[in-house]
């Protein structure tokens, strides 16, 4: 199940988002995305949480290879936590 987030940042955020997604070639929220995903800090059920955004945005080959790596060294990670 995929959720809605509606946001309303301040001017000084929307620019930084807005240059980088510039520089990245992708959408404002694709940036702010990817920024939130990387953020999810790593306890049990941080994978599920990622998931649903997992290719719900474009990227290249070498993006989708380093998150393929995160998650499976997070779900080895909750393996062990359990």
């Amino acid at each position: 199940m995929n959720q809605t987030l509606t946001l309303a940042v301040p001017d000084r955020v929307y620019k930084v988002l807005w240059q980088e997604a510039q520089t990245q070639k992708k959408t404002v929220e694709q940036v702010a995305l990817d920024w939130m995903a990387q953020r999810i800090t790593p306890s049990k059920g941080s994978v599920e949480a990622i998931m649903p955004f997992f290719g719900s945005w474009e990227m290249t080959s070498e993006e989708r290879a380093r998150i393929e790596r995160e998650i499976d060294e997070d779900r080895h990670r909750e393996e062990e936590i359990e």
